[in-house]
């Protein structure tokens, strides 16, 4: 049998694990790997780095988030392209591989950067020399891809060219017949709050891959509705629509399928959404196209879409902020007033709140100006660490920090179904796998409507699902 599981490095010397030698894992979380009796001890006693705290500390954390594994799991085998290896993690590559959209450039909605550098930019911690560490960030420095690419052309890739997938695997933004077409949302009476009731409403089965990329604009949609409550599929009527500004902060492979947000359009309708993209790659992505005059990153918006009138006619525009690499609330070009409205809500996806300095001002404006702002991480235990410097983050502002359980921590529904390819841990570990409500409004934006929304226990619908039910 094939394997395509992800090397194995020790979590303590950060040294690859080659046969003959075996790994070692911590017998009381099982998620941590070492490569030796000696190593092992070494991380339960002393930190990797200072200030961080020791496995000894952390074994409790990692063992109660380990508990989450049955339900990971559970979902990659609800797929018939699922494939678990031996380290339980999900090759993304090979499951792209099976539908024929593994490559760079060219592939539409899948093209991508190679390799497994979730981001365009290096972490302020990625600073060991390690072999595992050095090369990663070897081929970060080698690896040129322009996240966006397909912006500089003169107009948006189709349904099938962007998908490049079978037509009965596609979720179409454009229908060509009432039987692609899915229901008024509002009409779908589950509601579509997983992946199951995703793919019901949406009229596909789950031999499509397109939650490998749908995961982004529906949890968005997931942070701005379940998580902020800042809208609602019921607010909106024909004669009554509900404007809403969003910032998307952070984005980078997200340029590669833009036409995809046009989903929340369809998820909310009688909308009117202005979605502002900011980020380093969205900055780099319009400098590029200066050079290339008429090409879609060049123009204000860079995208428009309104759902047919079935859908319930909800329209998104989306726009690239340029002036800066990131979002800013001072300067020359505070975000807050560039966009002729103040935004109802920021949100990120993948954030790493705690691993980029950048987001310390955001942090500190969302607090202090009381602006919505929820993100996606990779790993609960990271998401515990963020909320647990929060008071670090807001010292020194006219901001106090908000009680911890405020700082809301739950498992997203619509992550990516998949364990990432770690080597050095076992813990689930999702691309947009968890969500965190960094700041929420007392009184959210369309309270009445969402007072009227079926109330939906997330976690209780991710529960359903168990490994035995699907051996």
């Amino acid at each position: 049998m094939f394997e395509f599981s992800a090397g194995q490095v020790c979590a303590s010397c950060k040294e690859n694990i080659v046969p003959p030698k075996k790994i070692l894992r911590c017998s009381a979380c099982k998620a941590v790997i070492y490569c030796s009796a000696e190593c092992a001890k070494r991380d339960w006693g002393y930190p990797s780095m200072p200030g961080l705290p020791t496995h000894k500390m952390l074994c409790p954390h990692l063992k109660r988030h380990m508990e989450r594994i049955p339900q990971t799991q559970a979902l990659v085998k609800s797929f018939p392209w699922g494939r678990l290896e031996s380290d339980d993690s999900m090759n993304f590559d090979i499951a792209r591989g099976r539908f024929g959209v593994l490559g760079g450039p060219g592939f539409g909605y899948w093209s991508h950067r190679s390799g497994h550098i979730p981001h365009s930019e290096p972490s302020a911690l990625d600073i060991s020399d390690a072999p595992y560490v050095a090369d990663i960030r070897k081929h970060w420095k080698s690896s040129a891809y322009l996240d966006g690419k397909d912006l500089l052309k003169g107009k948006h890739v189709s349904d099938k060219e962007g998908w490049k997938l079978p037509s009965n695997l596609i979720p179409y933004r454009n229908f060509f017949s009432p039987s692609n077409r899915p229901e008024l949302v509002t009409e779908f009476e589950e509601g579509v709050v997983d992946w199951e009731s995703w793919y019901r409403w949406r009229k596909l089965t789950k031999d499509s891959p397109a939650a490998l990329l749908m995961n982004y604009p529906l949890s968005v949609y997931q942070m701005l509705v379940n998580c902020l409550e800042v809208a609602s599929p019921k607010a909106g009527r024909p004669d009554k629509r509900i404007p809403l500004h969003v910032h998307l902060l952070g984005v980078e492979v997200e340029l590669n399928y833009l036409p995809l947000f046009s989903e929340i359009a369809l998820l909310l309708p009688y909308h009117d959404i202005k979605l502002v993209l900011f980020g380093g790659a969205v900055a780099r992505l319009v400098k590029e196209a200066q050079t290339s005059p008429g090409s879609l990153a060049s123009k204000s918006p860079v995208f428009t879409y309104q759902s047919p009138p079935e859908c319930g006619s909800g329209a998104i525009s989306v726009y690239l902020h340029s002036a800066s690499a990131n979002w800013s609330a001072r300067g020359n070009y505070p975000a807050l007033e560039m966009y002729g409205s103040r935004p109802d809500a920021l949100v990120a996806c993948n954030a790493g709140l705690a691993s980029y300095r950048e987001w310390t001002e955001v942090i500190q404006a969302v607090h202090v100006e009381r602006i919505p702002f929820a993100t996606t991480e990779y790993i609960e235990q990271s998401v515990e660490h963020q909320r647990d410097v929060m008071p670090m983050m807001l010292s020194g502002t006219s901001a106090s920090p908000r009680p911890f359980e405020e700082y809301e921590i739950q498992l997203n529904p619509f992550q990516r179904p998949g364990q990432r390819q770690v080597p050095m841990y076992r813990l689930p570990n999702l691309i947009n796998g968890f969500t965190l409500v960094v700041f929420k409004t007392k009184d959210p934006k369309n309270t009445n409507e969402l007072k009227a929304r079926k109330n939906v226990d997330i976690e209780k619908a991710l529960g359903n699902l168990s490994l035995e039910s699907l051996d």
